[in-house]
């Protein structure tokens, strides 16, 4: 007869059951362990094949550039960068820069930058767009505004989304998240060093152009230079 040991008195448990189960309780163990670890493995090869995938589609809509090193997009000839005209003035511009792909097709990039406080407002990287959809509907309506364009230096391009993205951060404003894929067109594009200051007046400059979240925004700002530190101005184009 099996002795029981650290087993309650009216316990009719013995020592071997004991055994028993603890052992049945590390094999279901081992048991949930090595489900797990294959549920991993194929959610892991589930979601290769997925990026796997997305790779090939986005590498066909980029005409077969997207997957390949950024010195590769680097090379792509530049078709043209333009500036919304008055930028410097009212502190917002409006800044596309599209590459041609070897199909034929255009890659764009373009942002809303605030340059007195925000930051980047928007960006996006747009691929493999017909340059007449590009000339027809990207371009005059860019972020859903009415914009003027005007030619610029694609390397003052690249020193206002740099610098207006680094700007903002300061103040607590970060960038969406396309933002950094955005910036992938301006691969090898070397940004200018002589450009106007961010701030108005040597100060963060918030203007109040009917935005919903303005109490918050104003709120970001004094937590991040302190009351008296900003200026908020009212947008005069909205009267």
């Amino acid at each position: 007869m099996w002795k029981t040991i650290g087993v309650d008195r009216g316990s009719k448990v013995g020592y071997s059951a004991q055994v028993f189960f603890r052992i049945m309780e590390d094999f279901d163990m081992a048991k949930d362990a090595r489900q797990r670890q294959k549920a991993a493995l194929k959610r892991k090869k589930r979601e290769l094949r997925k990026n796997e995938q997305k790779s090939k589609q986005r590498s066909s809509v980029m005409g077969g550039v997207a997957a390949s090193p950024l010195k590769v997009l680097s090379e792509l000839p530049i078709h043209e960068c333009v500036i919304s005209k008055g930028w410097e003035g009212r502190g917002l511009a409006h800044i596309l820069l599209s590459r041609t792909l070897p199909n034929g097709k255009l890659a764009v990039g373009g942002w809303y930058l605030d340059t007195f406080a925000m930051g980047v407002k928007d960006a996006a990287l747009l691929p493999g767009l017909d340059p007449a959809e590009y000339e027809e509907r990207i371009k005059p309506n860019i972020f859903n505004d009415d914009v003027e364009f005007e030619d610029c230096e694609p390397a003052l391009a690249a020193a206002l989304v740099e610098g207006a993205a680094e700007y903002g951060e300061k103040l607590g404003f970060r960038p969406n998240k396309r933002w950094e894929e955005s910036r992938s067109i301006l691969t090898g594009i070397e940004p200018r060093e002589d450009i106007p200051p961010f701030g108005k007046d040597g100060k963060p400059c918030y203007i109040n152009r009917g935005e919903t979240n303005s109490a918050a925004i104003i709120a970001r700002l004094v937590r991040s230079v302190g009351e008296g530190n900003f200026t908020v101005e009212e947008d005069k184009e909205e009267d």
